[in-house]
């Protein structure tokens, strides 16, 4: 999650256009807000009440990253940690 949180930061320096989510499985709400709190991170936490977020997203893996274009179809779907990949996906939906 820092890692995320740092590429949110520089992209939201140069893009306003552009909004960052992590949706979070299985916590409480007041864990999450904790964990926040205490990574100091940027972007916007979202709390699933089971996991339909997941299942509408076919989520299988831990971290899955997407980009969604603005007119809501998926651009980029990645599983793990490739900052190169998903800094180059947010450049792909223009400005």
């Amino acid at each position: 999650m820092p890692h995320l949180s740092d590429l949110w930061s520089e992209v939201s320096q140069q893009r306003k256009d552009v909004a960052c989510l992590a949706v979070n499985v299985g916590d409480s709400q007041e864990v999450v807000a904790d964990w926040w709190k205490e990574g100091g991170f940027e972007h916007e936490p979202v709390l699933q009440r089971r996991d339909e977020v997941s299942r509408a997203f076919g989520v299988q893996a831990y971290p899955t990253n997407y980009v969604i274009g603005p007119d809501g179809r998926v651009l980029w779907r990645g599983v793990g940690w490739d900052p190169d990949a998903l800094r180059a996906a947010v450049d792909s939906t223009g400005r």
